[in-house]
């Protein structure tokens, strides 16, 4: 039973696992993010709707069960009415039960601010909408972030190993020396102690390698067994485009401009509606004649209103313009920001190309200087303490070359969440 367990879950991981970063990218519409995403944009998009829905008319049903203390008239009658019935012997519409059923129809005619309102809920969808595609670059943008430090890591896993595989070697060598006398004891405690140091780094970027993996688990829900591989399929021309990161605050500064002109138009104009009611009104055993009796009643008017003074409708102008200021400033300072980001980052790339290329020749000078140490140091005409900094001179080579790969990509990354590019049609 064990092993069968043993097998499923070899399977379910193979089946898992994502051999390109364009599966990676397309993990991300699965996840519930992005679901919240785009059910925050379905809500925008509804209120705008409701927004809009209140200028057609209401058409409501409506009954009613009254017991009066007091005889209550049935349907206003005036004098003359009333004595007409009284001279045909008919009962007069007063009873102490009354049950009415009837429909009630409401119009707005005029409603100043309700445009406003609309052009704000407009924005706000506008806004949603884009917030929903710059959350999607941004995860891609994390995502290739991580892919790219997972293969730092991976690269520099590797050059810790074969660096402590050659300091194994140099022991070997150090052990035939102790053993025979020609070195002393201490510069095999030495070597053991570069080793263990080595181990203490493996196993530190072992524990790193897993973080960044639980991070791209996070974004696309796939757990992946290595970094996946990546390359650009053409260059990037980033001095053409617009800032795409903006364009959620702009549409957010627009709606708040509409929510202040609405809240001043809801102080400063008025109000013209239509409505009209009509209602069968039962009365049972009537006062003067005893008998249950019913009429129609009904009516239709035009209604209008200004406010004349409403002192938390001036508060909330002030709250309004408060707030159009603060996504104002909101605006300004991403704004600069995101420029300055570009300008550091478009300075950076070339010199981030130029760093590969020198790191990579660094990596081979350091490689042959370690061989001449090795030499030098099997000869007795180097220190053990020199020797093991030539060690170290070609991992930190490495380390660099390794290093400056994953910010050219990082870099790229930021930029194409900054111009609103999909890195799916960016990276392969």
């Amino acid at each position: 039973m064990k092993i069968k367990i043993i097998i499923l879950s070899v399977a379910t991981a193979i089946s898992l696992q994502a051999t390109t970063i364009t599966e990676l990218f397309e993990a991300i519409n699965k996840q519930p993010s992005t679901k919240i995403d785009e059910l925050n944009q379905k809500m925008s998009q509804t209120s705008q709707d409701k927004i809009d829905s209140t200028s057609y008319p209401t058409l409501d049903i409506f009954g009613n069960y009254t017991h009066y203390s007091s005889p209550t008239n049935l349907l206003p009658l005036d004098p003359i009415e009333t004595a007409n019935l009284t001279a045909k012997n008919k009962g007069i519409p007063f009873a102490t039960t009354i049950q009415k059923v009837g429909v009630l129809f409401n119009m707005p005619l005029y409603i100043k601010e309700l445009k406003s309102l609309s052009l704000k809920a407009k924005h706000l969808a506008n806004s949603a909408k884009l917030k929903k595609k710059l959350n999607f670059f941004t995860k891609e943008a994390s995502i290739v972030g991580a892919n790219s430090n997972l293969q730092y890591l991976e690269n520099l896993l590797k050059a810790l190993n074969s660096t402590k595989r050659s300091v194994l070697n140099t022991k070997q060598e150090i052990e035939i020396s102790v053993k025979s006398g020609r070195m002393a004891g201490i510069a095999l405690d030495k070597i053991n102690q570069k080793l263990n140091e080595l181990d203490i780094n493996i196993n530190n970027v072992k524990i790193q390698r897993l973080n960044l993996i639980s991070t791209i688990r996070k974004l696309t829900n796939i757990t992946l067994d290595q970094s996946v591989s990546m390359q650009l399929r053409n260059n990037i021309d980033y001095q053409t485009g617009d800032i795409f990161a903006i364009k959620p605050l702009e549409e957010n500064l627009k709606a708040s401009t509409e929510d202040l002109k609405a809240t001043q138009e809801k102080q400063n104009s008025f109000k013209v509606a239509f409505s009209a009611m009509w209602s069968r009104n039962y009365a049972q055993k009537d006062i003067r004649l005893h008998d249950d009796i019913s009429e129609d009643y009904g009516y239709y008017q035009i209604g209008i209103s200004y406010p004349l003074y409403n002192k938390s409708s001036n508060v909330d102008i002030q709250l309004k313009k408060i707030e159009l200021l603060k996504n104002k400033m909101k605006l300004k300072q991403t704004e600069q920001e995101l420029k300055s980001d570009i300008k550091n980052i478009l300075t950076q790339l070339p010199l981030l190309e130029k760093s590969i290329v020198l790191t990579k020749q660094n990596i081979d000078k350091q490689q042959n200087l370690l061989k001449f140490a090795k030499v030098s140091f099997k000869q007795g005409r180097m220190t053990q303490e020199n020797y093991l900094d030539y060690e170290d001179g070609v991992l930190n080579a490495k380390a660099k070359y390794y290093e400056a790969i994953s910010s050219r990509w990082q870099s790229v990354a930021k930029l194409t969440v900054i111009y609103g590019i999909n890195l799916k049609g960016v990276i392969k």
